[in-house]
């Protein structure tokens, strides 16, 4: 069992809890899942609840720290960012998601092949680099949320919690034979592993019409790290029809093959929170602090605005080598 503690505004405490399954991958995830925690790292809190859309972090923040990592990479290194993402502090925009996921692309290169102006840079610049994801997959999470309000009277929802740390570099390959047992359908309280890797994957790239990425800019799920994702809502399957099976053709990739890895990858299921009670919790309870298994313990206790956080991150981020 798992425990997840998740903290107020006034810094109460309430928890919730995670069955992991009984399969192979399971097992793999929770090796190192308990190899994580056995060091102290920095849960990443600019990214964590999303979806559940409250006045507690909003695109106007969101785009606040995005102008930040914007102007330093701008100004401290020779890569030029010069598109105006001024336009989605209001309103959604996929194609400019798009061209700023492209930007992080380039910038930061791929787990196992990291870019040269990442591995040259200074911690701040590579922390900027991250927001460059973070702000971009926090809003288009924000901006579907909202739209889905509109179009279904806000009785469709679809929230996500992140379990994302700094410093979760000792990863394993995931098993080939693994990739055909991953799940289309995403329901209420799945626990799947995190993508821990550099890119999008092919669904990724597909549902965003993204004509920025590049071929290697898409990746099959091919690592595990301990991180884990948990999905809050209502049930959604990923596309099997013909189109998106002509567009991965379209893309040089084989439809039928399982090392595609289509769908997520289920580990474990949350215990007793249905899609009511889920987005009741979150509402109230907006800061993720504290995590438990199998005997070890750690607290986060900083919320993602403190000026602390983020010198935590750049100072991690300014020891970083392609092996630490």
């Amino acid at each position: 069992m798992i425990e997840l503690g998740f903290r107020n505004k006034y810094n109460n405490v309430e928890h919730i809890h995670i069955q992991p399954n009984s399969s192979n991958l399971a097992v793999l995830w929770l090796s190192q899942l308990n190899r994580l925690l056995n060091k102290p790292l920095i849960y990443i809190k600019n990214f964590s609840l999303l979806g559940f859309n409250s006045d507690y972090r909003t695109p106007k923040e969101v785009c606040d720290e995005l102008d930040r990592a914007i102007r330093i990479i701008n100004e401290k290194t020779s890569y030029r960012i010069e598109e105006d993402y001024s336009l989605l502090r209001t309103e959604y925009n996929q194609q400019l998601l798009n061209r700023l996921h492209y930007h992080f692309e380039t910038t930061h290169g791929q787990v196992w092949s990291p870019a040269d102006l990442l591995r040259q840079s200074t911690g701040e610049v590579r922390l900027s680099i991250c927001m460059l994801n973070h702000c971009c997959h926090w809003l288009e999470t924000w901006y579907d949320e909202e739209s889905k309000k509109q179009k279904y009277d806000n009785k469709v929802r679809n929230a996500y919690f992140y379990y994302s740390v700094l410093g979760a570099n000792e990863k394993i390959e995931l098993p080939q034979n693994e990739k055909k047992n991953f799940t289309k359908v995403v329901d209420n309280g799945l626990v799947y592993l995190h993508y821990a890797q550099t890119g999008k994957t092919w669904y990724e790239a597909y549902l965003d019409n993204d004509d920025d990425v590049t071929d290697a800019g898409i990746s099959e799920h091919r690592l595990i790290s301990g991180e884990f994702d948990c999905h809050f809502g209502d049930t959604y399957e990923f596309p099997t029809n013909e189109e998106f099976t002509e567009w991965l053709i379209s893309k040089g990739a084989d439809p039928t093959n399982e090392q595609n890895g289509l769908g997520y990858a289920e580990v474990g299921r949350v215990l007793n929170l249905n899609k009511q009670n889920a987005f009741a919790f979150f509402e109230e309870y907006t800061d993720f602090y504290s995590i438990r298994y199998n005997g070890k313990f750690h607290t986060y206790d900083y919320r993602y605005y403190d000026e602390e956080f983020y010198n935590m991150q750049v100072k991690r981020w300014g020891g970083w080598t392609d092996a630490s």
